[in-house]
């Protein structure tokens, strides 16, 4: 069956439903100086948080979207140890010292348990009641959480020495992910977030804030003093990707299934602002990009994969239309939507769920 049955196949028996709350990432920046805590506040009374940094577009989009000024990040020295189901630490089979600003995460290495870098990709293991299993695919330790929480209950926590050795048993010898992280620092959106780019000069150097500096290789700054810096705000719950492979329509849609949350889809203006500016400051390729977007042959309306198309940006302000129309959407740089042949090999545009330590 193909993708296109399979999409109006499902909203047919759905009765065209909209499905739950989605929003992009967006961002904000207020450029009157504030200090922490009031920055913080200001972010929070319009429904977001101060910005987490995922990875290396995180950081280069911040860099190009603050246009130089410094600006405050959601990074505040405030926790340290925690399982990630939440339940106190009472048995621990391991000592770690964070001490320079870096996350430690704790997988069972054969026997013992072991502090490893939580970008590393390692098997992992899950738990969904008393129940253990190995998750033989590697990823990061935020990555396996995601995984555990989708399709278990979280990643194991264990609690007393039968526990330790019921994992052992069930790792059978191999290097896995437990649900244990050490951190001196938290993200105040209380996502899942292992990127730090302090730099050498950082690590000794006091401090309980985080700024953005755009000073040479490593613009995370600590500061021990809440001093007054630039508002740079997100809300939303999906990340955006810019994925720099050309592939059909249909093959972009399944690689976003396999690889990310799913192809993305744009629900409102606040969404497609959301993707023009990270269009615009996320990366330096040109469009078009595939998006979710499809056209029914049969019955001609144009559906994401699980709704209908309840808001739209087409060039020209014009909606294509069958028989002249191509089936596929496509995105340009500038935010506008065209009917592209499904059979042009394209860079696409995923989405990818933002994973909360805490669950909601």
């Amino acid at each position: 069956m193909s993708v296109e049955t399979t999409l109006v196949l499902f909203l047919l028996c759905s009765g065209f439903s909209h499905f739950a709350s989605h929003h992009l990432r967006s961002f904000h920046l207020h450029p009157e100086g504030k200090l922490w805590n009031e920055s913080l506040i200001y972010c929070n009374q319009s429904g977001g948080s101060l910005v987490t940094l995922y990875d290396e577009a995180d950081r280069n989009f911040t860099e190009r979207f603050s246009g130089g000024k410094k600006t405050w990040l959601g990074l505040k020295k405030s926790r340290n140890i925690t399982w990630s189901n939440s339940v106190p630490v009472t048995f621990q089979n391991i000592s770690v010292n964070v001490t320079k600003g870096y996350q430690t995460c704790v997988a069972v290495n054969n026997t013992t348990w072991r502090g490893f870098n939580c970008s590393e990709r390692k098997p992992f293991m899950c738990s969904s009641g008393r129940n253990y299993r190995l998750i033989e695919s590697k990823k990061s330790w935020c990555q396996a959480l995601q995984h555990c929480r989708r399709h278990f209950d979280d990643l194991v926590s264990i609690s007393n020495e039968t526990q330790n050795q019921k994992a052992i048993e069930e790792g059978n010898g191999t290097s896995f992910w437990i649900g244990l992280m050490y951190d001196e620092w938290e993200w105040m959106d209380g996502s899942c977030s292992s990127f730090r780019e302090w730099g050498s000069s950082q690590e000794g150097r006091p401090g309980i804030f985080t700024k953005f500096v755009h000073e040479g290789s490593f613009p995370m700054a600590k500061s021990e003093w809440d001093g007054h810096e630039n508002s740079f705000c997100s809300k939303g719950t999906m990340r955006i990707k810019v994925i720099d492979l050309h592939l059909t329509w249909e093959q972009a849609f399944n690689y976003c299934k396999a690889n990310h949350t799913g192809p993305l889809w744009i629900d409102d203006q606040e969404d497609q602002k959301a993707v023009r500016d990270w269009l615009t400051n996320g990366t330096d390729f040109g469009g078009p990009f595939w998006i979710g977007l499809r056209q029914s042959r049969v019955f001609g309306f144009w559906i994401w994969s699980d709704s209908m198309v309840n808001y739209s940006n087409w060039k020209n302000d014009t909606t294509p239309e069958i028989p002249m129309s191509h089936h596929c959407g496509a995105i340009e740089n500038d935010g506008s939507w065209s009917d592209v042949n499904c059979l042009l090999q394209l860079r696409f545009l995923c989405e990818e769920e933002i994973v909360f330590m805490n669950k909601s």
